[in-house]
């Protein structure tokens, strides 16, 4: 690959054009000194600002030429609000501003109660900082309004504002829905190599789908860095769990699956009191933005035998291998790796090959059925000759469990 060479011209012209977006709509720039913030230049052009942005002792400060309503929000109470109006984001702080024409005194007031620190902050006029490096941003439309002629904050805007906003403060410290349940749950793919790697009871695999469901739906999707609790409505996440065996009260197999989870690492913590369930999982929250896309039920196909945890840790092994980003063409995993991984490698050492065998057949068929594998050309029933075969040529079982390729055998994402 041939490295771009940096283009000062290019760059200094992007700047221009970014800065220019600003004016448009009847923003102002000045510049003041980084370390104080005093003014050093008012009403600057933009080759002005741009001259005093290549000293890293200035930065640039964008404000509107005339008074407005701003709403300064953290990015879930924006990414929420999703207001129809003009609005920047200021990369010093990370937060956003909505622009509102001036509203009464009345109206102004009520916004200000609603002010919670790092959330919410309500100004007539609001300037945005920047330099050479982090340039504020617009949105899209940026160029259909003007200052002149801002929207009016409505009574029902102002009931919306004020209800996301409660919303938000309530739940500062946790991740909580904001969206209607769907039967679907994003699998980040680090979880997919985690359990490539784990045998989990079916139960576990059942309480997993549903944490998965309950975090996809959450407000972790939005913004996943400003706290680590999920809040889950426990009386509700009990009315869509459906375990296997009957033996056992469903709570009793919630706690025991929940402490299957956390002994694997896959959750940090868990707690049920009274109508709230909540749990961490620093795995999961991490990657819960990657939209590899999966169905409620996802193992539902797979057979009510002690077999189905082993199968469904090979399924997981393979949505992995079919997603990652390096386009894996075969298996390179020797059969014996393989089987350690999946927790039966003592058949290995007790030389039970028919058994080996009958364990592949198996993986292929329901690989197949998932639609990560492919039967070979005239398929026959793998024996324990072909796996005597594949402990001595340890780099052959792709010959026997043929990959999908990248394009048909990836999930939906």
């Amino acid at each position: 690959m041939v490295k771009k060479t940096f283009n000062q011209a290019d760059y200094r012209q992007k700047q221009e054009k970014k800065l220019n977006q600003g004016r448009k709509p009847g923003f102002i720039f000045d510049i003041v000194l980084e370390e104080t913030l005093t003014n050093v230049h008012t009403n600057a052009s933009t080759a002005c600002v741009l001259d005093y942005l290549e000293g890293k002792q200035y930065l640039g400060l964008m404000y509107p030429s005339n008074p407005c309503t701003c709403l300064v929000c953290n990015t879930l109470l924006f990414k929420l609000l999703n207001l129809p109006t003009l609005w920047a984001f200021e990369p010093f702080t990370g937060m956003y501003v909505y622009y509102f024409s001036s509203t009464d005194e009345e109206t102004f007031n009520n916004l200000e109660n609603l002010e919670n620190e790092g959330i919410i902050g309500v100004y007539t006029c609001q300037g945005s900082l920047f330099n050479k490096y982090n340039m504020p941003k617009f949105c899209p439309d940026w160029g259909d309004y003007k200052l002149s002629n801002l929207p009016q904050l409505t009574p029902q805007i102002l009931d919306f504002i004020e209800e996301t906003t409660k919303k938000v403060v309530e739940n500062k410290d946790n991740f909580y829905q904001i969206n209607k349940l769907k039967p679907l749950y994003n699998m980040p793919l680090a979880l997919s190599a985690k359990l490539g790697k784990t045998v989990l009871s079916m139960n576990a695999h059942i309480l997993l789908e549903h944490l998965l469901q309950a975090m996809t739906h959450s407000s972790a999707v939005i913004d996943n860095t400003y706290c680590d609790v999920y809040l889950v409505n426990y009386p509700q996440f009990l009315k869509g769990l459906v375990f296997q065996g009957k033996h056992k009260r469903k709570d009793i197999v919630i706690n025991e699956a929940l402490k299957e989870l956390q002994s694997h690492s896959i959750i940090d913590k868990f707690n049920i009191i009274d109508d709230d369930l909540t749990f961490e999982s620093a795995l999961i929250t991490k990657h819960i933005k990657q939209r590899i896309r999966r169905n409620m039920g996802f193992f539902s196909q797979l057979p009510p035998t002690k077999q189905a945890p082993i199968i469904a840790t090979f399924v997981n092994y393979l949505a992995w291998i079919v997603n990652c980003p390096s386009n894996f063409t075969h298996l390179t995993i020797a059969l014996d790796t393989l089987l350690v991984q999946l927790g039966v490698g003592r058949l290995l050492k007790e030389h039970r090959l028919s058994e080996i065998a009958k364990l592949l057949n198996l993986f292929r068929s329901y690989g197949v059925q998932y639609g990560l594998l492919c039967m070979p050309a005239n398929a026959t029933d793998i024996t324990s000759k072909n796996v005597k075969y594949l402990l001595n040529n340890r780099g052959k079982l792709h010959e026997f469990l043929i990959l999908k390729t990248a394009e048909n055998g990836k999930e939906k994402k």
